[in-house]
């Protein structure tokens, strides 16, 4: 049965191609990254390049770390940096504890979000290429992600005002990259499993980004 949206598309058929990518939030706007993690003023310049040429649309994913992390700087974390110098080290393990446990808490709601969002465009008739994430991410990693409880061991070891970036990104960023998915990616893969949605994966390699 033609109903009254086919009659309205095929009225109106335009340039679209019906095809989307959803993209990890810094790969458009390394402004949201980690503090040394920024490699570009904006956009991931090849990353993008691909993009243009798929001539397919682009989703930009919200940045999980941003909304579960206290906003672009990730104030939440920022106690951890030399907690292992102060009286706090007795609470670090704790406080490492707590903070997964709020984590995959609320990954879980962004995800149902953005597979709510993902399932809009498939039940709609569009086709959702893939989802593009930054391997060596704790949140987005694909295939590639860090050890969490072990950064922020190493982080609350060292002293915030002789953190050389070259260094971190080297010891603490690519030092605790592990096979396995981010926290967010994962909750994600469960909320389209969930809808019976199929979408292919990949990442972006964030740690070859970073150490040149």
């Amino acid at each position: 049965m033609v109903t009254k949206l086919d009659t309205l598309r095929n009225a109106l058929r335009d340039e679209r191609s019906g095809r989307v990518v959803f993209v990890s939030h810094c790969l458009l706007n390394q402004n949201v990254r980690y503090l040394g993690g920024a490699t570009r003023p904006g956009m991931t310049t090849e990353v993008v390049a691909r993009l243009l040429d798929a001539r397919t649309g682009v989703v930009q994913l919200p940045c999980p770390e941003q909304c579960a992390w206290g906003g672009v700087c990730k104030r939440y974390t920022v106690p951890a940096y030399g907690a292992g110098r102060t009286p706090l080290r007795r609470l670090r393990r704790p406080f490492a504890r707590l903070f997964l446990a709020y984590t995959r808490l609320a990954y879980r709601r962004l995800a149902r979000r953005v597979a709510g969002q993902i399932a809009d465009y498939v039940r709609s008739g569009y086709t959702v290429e893939s989802v593009v994430g930054i391997g060596g991410s704790p949140s987005c990693g694909v295939r590639t992600t860090l050890d969490l409880p072990a950064v922020l061991e190493d982080i609350a070891g060292r002293d915030p005002a002789r953190l050389d970036r070259g260094e971190f990104n080297r010891q603490v960023i690519a030092g605790h990259a592990v096979p396995g998915e981010g926290l967010f990616i994962s909750a994600l893969r469960r909320e389209l499993r969930r809808r019976h949605i199929d979408v292919a994966f990949d990442e972006h390699d964030l740690v070859a980004e970073i150490t040149g």
